[in-house]
């Protein structure tokens, strides 16, 4: 299902951060990204970016879900690019029914398996039963991810890798934190693991690191490198950085055709 969204080699998906505020403040900063963003991208994620958890648990407030809802719902209207949603902390059962219900194409989440330290797991079946609610729609999961830890911090990412692949459509490998390069080793490995199965770079895709990273990933999730000063509320996407970095992945692109 990945690649018949994604229709390019190596797509980047940009992140349309939602910082916490009142819709119309919320509407702004996102249409103001989505306009820079949508001539050179090939897909979109709307996030609630530090704000919106319900506590103790990995489900996002009935609010957050229906603000979140609206925003993507006007994305979605504003845009012919792929449209995703991420609904922090990872509630995939808002994500998806978000998503159904806006037209959106795809959902992330942070984590799709692991046993983490504070926090819920994904049950596997219960996942996969409540996925089939929703079969048009991707899942992009994490494993390994960033701000999380381990109960088993041994735990091979091969391992999880494996658990990963049947539950969702792109396996997502991030850094440790928001910006923080993906280990290249944690992306060849995971790539080892799961062949022909997407695996995306999920934080930390730079000018910089691009070529090296795209070698072995399928796609990337870039935010932080598409703004001057990072992910901070109010930081405006900087249409120059994102020209510059797809002009490298527009350079792979070619190489490989060639």
């Amino acid at each position: 299902m990945f690649n018949d969204i994604f229709r390019v080699v190596k797509p980047i998906i940009a992140m349309l951060h939602v910082f916490e505020g009142g819709k119309t403040t919320q509407l702004k900063q996102v249409m103001e990204d989505l306009d820079k963003l949508s001539p050179f991208v090939d897909g979109l994620i709307v996030e609630n970016y530090g704000w919106g958890y319900q506590q103790g648990s990995n489900l996002a407030t009935k609010e957050t879900r229906k603000r979140i809802a609206e925003i993507t719902e006007a994305v979605v209207k504003a845009t012919s690019l792929p449209v995703g949603v991420n609904l922090l902390p990872n509630d995939y059962k808002g994500a998806l029914c978000v998503a159904g219900s806006c037209g959106a194409k795809f959902i992330q989440l942070d984590h799709v398996t692991g046993n983490f330290i504070g926090c819920d797991s994904v049950n596997p079946e219960e996942f996969l039963k409540f996925r089939k609610l929703f079969p048009g729609i991707a899942v992009l999961g994490g494993i390994h991810p960033k701000y999380y830890t381990l109960e088993n911090p041994l735990m091979p990412i091969s391992d999880s890798a494996k658990k990963a692949k049947p539950l969702c459509d792109a396996i997502v490998v991030t850094g440790k934190y928001t910006g923080g390069e993906a280990s290249l080793n944690d992306i060849r490995r995971t790539k080892d693991t799961v062949l022909t199965h997407p695996v995306l770079v999920g934080s930390g895709l730079n000018v910089i690191n691009v070529e090296m990273q795209l070698s072995f990933a399928d796609g990337a999730i870039v935010g932080t490198a598409l703004k001057r000063n990072g992910v901070v509320p109010g930081e405006p996407i900087d249409e120059n950085m994102v020209k510059q970095l797809i002009a490298r992945v527009e350079k792979m692109r070619k190489e490989r055709k060639n």
